[in-house]
């Protein structure tokens, strides 16, 4: 039997050809579950919308994960109107009579038509949340995603 170098061996035990048919098994499942954990943890929309408005507000939604962000895009035709987004959330009793909206993170940049990103990291799954944008001087076309990453 002719003698493989160092090399071509390391690397075929590294690539599972010269393993046993057991730990050939044993690496397929462990690869085939760490590709599925990190297929799990993505991000996922939970609220869409827009148009040709000057402001957007998504009502009470709940959170479904730690991370929450509001992803906005708007145009502006060159005038300098900036989008200021705001997430918000519920808070207990002591705010006001049966609770209130708490300001959490509020971001404002102008409407170049690229995406401009407002995230929090510190979101419970079954919070309540809102989000608003509200577009200063003039109304322009905006969309607007709220998503949970997990």
């Amino acid at each position: 039997m002719r003698r493989l170098p160092l090399i071509l061996a390391a690397g075929a035990l590294t690539a599972g050809t010269l393993l046993a048919p057991a730990a050939q098994a044993a690496t397929a499942a462990t690869a085939a579950v760490s590709v599925q954990q990190v297929s799990q943890a993505r991000w996922f929309t939970i609220w869409d919308g827009g148009g040709n408005t000057r402001g957007i507000d998504t009502g009470a939604i709940k959170s479904q994960a730690k991370v929450l962000q509001i992803v906005t895009q708007c145009w502006n035709g060159g005038d300098g109107t900036a989008a200021t987004a705001t997430l918000w959330k519920w808070g207990p009793s002591g705010i006001g009579p049966g609770g209130g909206w708490m300001k959490m993170k509020r971001d404002r940049g102008y409407c170049l038509g690229g995406k401009m990103y407002t995230r929090i990291h510190n979101a419970r799954a079954g919070e309540k949340w809102r989000a608003t944008v509200t577009l200063s001087p003039k109304s322009h076309t905006v969309r607007v995603w709220v998503q949970n990453y997990g």
